[in-house]
């Protein structure tokens, strides 16, 4: 695993996610949970333009590759793929698009004023999408209550919640403090053969490009269902693509795997 150094950009970050992604995240409808995901990686594809390739900008994001990047004399298809824990994931995600449809609903409420509300969500709280509309019922009334009220109503979802005024109404679905586990070779190999078998799979991913292609693999995020990684990896394996990256998201360190 190489660790790759940030290239010299006297832009500010900030200032250049603006330049690259604005033009395609305003049109996205936060609601909306593959939109949501969307402006996700665009964000992540975004940090990993300005901090390692500045030269780049994403042209067109899309579907097999998602993304096409150019530096205006090249173009490269950029395939995006996060590793997560999946049965944590399964928890964390579901939660988080509630606390999302929760805040579609309140947002509506025209009277209520703006707020962030961090949700301690209670561990061990089962659910299941069957539940789905009660669960959503509870956020929505408990959050209505404790922002316009200060009174929390008595529930069996969150051990805590933290109020402050913000800009917009948003909902945090937090889930305490967690262990992040380390990635290792078996998982990684992995994530990578899926989306080899996937590039084998539809040929298109090649043919309707006729680009040369790139892997961005994703851990590091915020939130018990990610990983962090140690660079003492060994690794041996054949792809189709012509680079393969690994960023931690978090701490923005960007690792070249082919």
């Amino acid at each position: 695993m190489n660790l790759l150094q940030p290239k010299e950009n006297k832009t500010p970050l900030n200032d250049c996610l603006k330049t690259k992604i604005y033009h395609l995240v305003k049109g996205l409808d936060r609601f909306n949970q593959s939109e949501n995901q969307k402006n996700l990686e665009l964000c992540q594809v975004g940090k990993f333009l300005c901090t390692y390739f500045p030269d780049f900008k994403i042209s067109e994001s899309r579907e097999q590759p998602d993304f096409i990047i150019t530096n205006g004399s090249i173009k490269i298809g950029l395939e995006h793929q996060s590793i997560f824990v999946d049965k944590i994931l399964e928890r964390t995600g579901f939660f988080k698009n509630i606390a999302l449809l929760a805040e579609r609903e309140l947002e509506k409420e025209v009277d209520m004023p703006n707020f962030l509300v961090n949700c301690y969500i209670r561990k061990g709280i089962l659910f299941s999408n069957k539940d789905k509309n009660h669960i959503l019922k509870i956020f929505i009334d408990v959050i209505r209550e404790f922002v316009i009220n200060d009174i929390v109503i008595k529930n069996n979802l969150f051990d805590d919640l933290i109020k402050m005024p913000h800009s917009q109404k948003s909902i945090n679905a937090n889930f305490g403090a967690y262990m992040v586990p380390t990635l290792n070779e078996e998982k990684l190999l992995k994530a990578i053969d899926k989306k080899e078998k996937k590039v084998k799979k539809v040929k298109k991913y090649i043919s309707n490009t006729n680009c040369k292609q790139w892997l961005l693999l994703l851990i590091g995020g915020v939130g018990e269902h990610s990983f962090y990684v140690k660079n003492d990896l060994k690794l041996s394996f054949e792809t189709a693509f012509e680079k393969v990256f690994l960023l931690e998201d978090f701490d923005n360190h960007l690792y070249e795997l082919k």
